[in-house]
């Protein structure tokens, strides 16, 4: 077969019409190398082998299975593809094509990568081969991770602050993405797996007004309290550190009522000897750390799981303070839940945390003993 022949039958694969079947440009076995290894109906594998194999994982013509994650792995709307930069090059039964691709995929976000292809063709005119090339960290980080900045778990963990400054107070939230965040942390462990907890998320404005309420005049008790010898009556505050924490904190202050979502986490029972039969006896360490340690890694996870989606949230502590104020407010029956705190949660401006500072970890590791 003539080169000019294969010239025009790897333009066809492209820029073929619509109702173009690009399998019957291939032989029965061919082969197509991709190297991403991450399609969810063969994880791991990067060759495919014959029509029935490419067409239902390579081309998509299957539906993708759900990943355990559940999160649903996008694709690029064909009608919308555009080439850029095409270069071709052809030798004996070898035809290589770089490009160039944009797109925007089925789920509205924009798309764009760089791709090359090397086709061999056999004596018949049809492709046998296929090996392709493209940036698949791209790829991954847009068609499978689409809708998280940070893929990392280890970044994730070493880049998780609380966040006030950066909060963006213009920018909505959605409803499904604090859904999706909590789908994720539920999966922490918790005491008997019982799942004690549950998760107001306030998002009307005449609601987060009377909260922020409620915490500016918590913090304003707090800041007048009576002082002590403890450590916690005497921090240094006129260090530039705590004075870059206190603009932070009084910056929150000043706009929690706009914060786009106020989240406030309660667990079942009490540990402060209220509440209804066996819970006004169970103040021990014991059932403290049971029922908080049924709840915080949720908690935890909740926020990784909004910081990899480019959110950000503090975990505030001041309206505990005025727990039975927020109880009426948020419809909370005081003596059965405890409340966790109240959690801002919103988009940050920029996603690039630095790894937040922290004394090393062998300073705070005993190995047999607490003594050394």
């Amino acid at each position: 077969m003539s080169t000019e022949r294969n010239l025009e039958v790897v333009e066809q694969f492209f820029s073929g019409p619509r109702d173009l079947d690009r399998l019957s440009l291939m032989s029965d076995d061919c082969e197509w190398f991709n190297g991403i290894g991450k399609f969810p109906a063969a994880p791991g594998q990067t060759t495919f082998v014959g029509k029935d194999e490419i067409g239902r994982v390579v081309l998509g013509r299957a539906p993708s299975p759900t990943p355990i994650t559940g999160r649903e792995v996008d694709r690029y709307d064909l009608t919308t593809a555009r080439f850029h930069d095409v270069h071709t090059v052809a030798d004996g039964p070898y035809v290589f094509r770089q490009h160039h691709y944009s797109a925007t995929t089925l789920q509205g976000r924009d798309y764009a990568n760089f791709y090359g292809f090397l086709f061999r063709f056999d004596e018949h005119g049809l492709i046998d081969r296929v090996w392709e090339h493209w940036g698949t960290l791209a790829a991954y980080e847009q068609l499978f991770q689409g809708d998280l900045v940070v893929h990392d778990p280890d970044e994730v963990l070493m880049t998780t602050p609380s966040v006030r400054l950066r909060l963006d107070l213009e920018r909505p939230v959605e409803r499904d993405v604090i859904e999706r965040c909590l789908e994720v942390a539920v999966h922490a462990p918790n005491g008997s797996n019982t799942q004690p907890y549950t998760f107001i998320c306030v998002d009307d404005p005449d609601r987060k007004l009377a909260i922020a309420e409620l915490y500016r005049d918590a913090m304003q008790g707090f800041m007048d309290r009576p002082r002590t010898h403890a450590p916690e009556d005497n921090v240094d505050r006129t260090t530039e550190k705590q004075q870059r924490i206190a603009r932070s904190v009084f910056h929150l202050r000043d706009h929690l009522h706009q914060v786009p979502v106020l989240c406030v986490p309660i667990v079942a029972g009490r540990t402060d000897g209220f509440g209804p039969g066996a819970h006004a006896d169970r103040t021990s360490v014991f059932w403290q750390a049971s029922r908080w340690g049924s709840v915080i890694p949720t908690l935890w996870s909740f926020m990784l799981a909004l910081r990899a989606r480019g959110l950000g949230s503090a975990w505030t502590t001041l309206t505990l303070f005025r727990e039975r104020e927020m109880a009426e407010l948020l419809g909370v029956e005081y003596d059965e839940w405890m409340q966790v705190g109240l959690f801002p949660i919103a988009y940050t401006h920029g996603t690039d945390f630095a790894v937040t500072p922290r004394e090393p970890a062998a300073d705070h590791l005993r190995w047999n003993s607490y003594k050394r």
